[in-house]
C-alpha cells in the first residue's frame, strides 16, 4: 500500500499533500488525437486494489458506474485533463487528500496497453505523453 507524504491540511483529520505534475506531449501522440489524463486517489483500501488492476480503457468505461457506486465522493477523488499533441501546458498543483491509500495516473490512448501508472511518494513528477504509451518519473525536489 502507498504511504503519501504529506505537506499541509486541516484539523480534521490527516493533512494534504500537494503534487506538481508537469506535463509533456509528443507531436504525434495518441496517434495525433488528444490524449484524456485522469488522476485518481483512493482512500478506501479495498476499491484501490481494484482500481490499480484496471487499465485505461476499462477505468473510463466503469468510472460512471464507480461514481454511482460510491456518490459521497469519499471512497476516491480524480482530476481529468485533455491535452493536444505538442502542447507545452504549464505545471498543475493538485492537492489530494491525506486519507488517500494510493493514487494512478490513467491516460487514454487509442493504441493497446494498460496506459496507467502508480503514483509513488514523490511529490513532484513528469508525465512524458508519448506516441503510444505514458511515462511518469519524479522530479527533484526544489532547492531551498
Amino acid at each position: 500500500m502507498l504511504a503519501l507524504p504529506f505537506g499541509m491540511g486541516c484539523s480534521s483529520g490527516p493533512p494534504s499533500t500537494r503534487f506538481l505534475v508537469e506535463v509533456a506531449i509528443t507531436a504525434k501522440a495518441n496517434r495525433n488525437s488528444p490524449v484524456p489524463m485522469t488522476m485518481v486517489a483512493v482512500q478506501d483500501a479495498k476499491l484501490f486494489d481494484q482500481i490499480i488492476k484496471l487499465t485505461a480503457k476499462q477505468w473510463y468505461e466503469q468510472r460512471e458506474q464507480m461514481r454511482r457506486d460510491f456518490p459521497s465522493g469519499t471512497a476516491f477523488t480524480e482530476w481529468d485533463w485533455e491535452f493536444v499533441p505538442g502542447q507545452a501546458p504549464p505545471p498543475m498543483v493538485v492537492e489530494v487528500d491525506g486519507k488517500a491509500v494510493g493514487a494512478v495516473i490513467f491516460a487514454n490512448y487509442r493504441s493497446a496497453g494498460d496506459h496507467r501508472f502508480r503514483i509513488g511518494p514523490q511529490r513532484r513528477m513528469r508525465v512524458d505523453l508519448g506516441d503510444d504509451d505514458l511515462v511518469v518519473s519524479p522530479l527533484d525536489a526544489p532547492e531551498e
